[in-house]
C-alpha cells in the first residue's frame, strides 16, 4: 500500500456571529466581607464545584 496522508477539510468560523456579551448571572453574599459573582459563561464543572464549596450541605 502507498503511504498517503489523509486529507481533512477544516472549516473556520467566518466571524459573522457575535458572541453574546458576558454579564452577571447571579450574586451570592456569604457575609459582610465575601460576595460571589457568577457570570453567564461559567463552565458547568466550575459552577458545580462552586456550589459545593459555598453550600457545604449540597451533594
Amino acid at each position: 500500500m502507498l503511504n498517503k496522508p489523509e486529507i481533512v477539510q477544516v472549516k473556520l468560523d467566518d466571524g459573522q456571529r457575535q458572541p453574546s456579551p458576558i454579564s452577571k448571572a447571579f450574586q451570592i453574599k456569604r457575609n459582610e466581607h465575601e460576595t460571589i459573582i457568577v457570570y453567564n459563561h461559567i463552565n458547568g464543572y466550575i459552577l458545580d464545584a462552586l456550589v459545593k464549596a459555598v453550600f457545604t450541605d449540597a451533594h
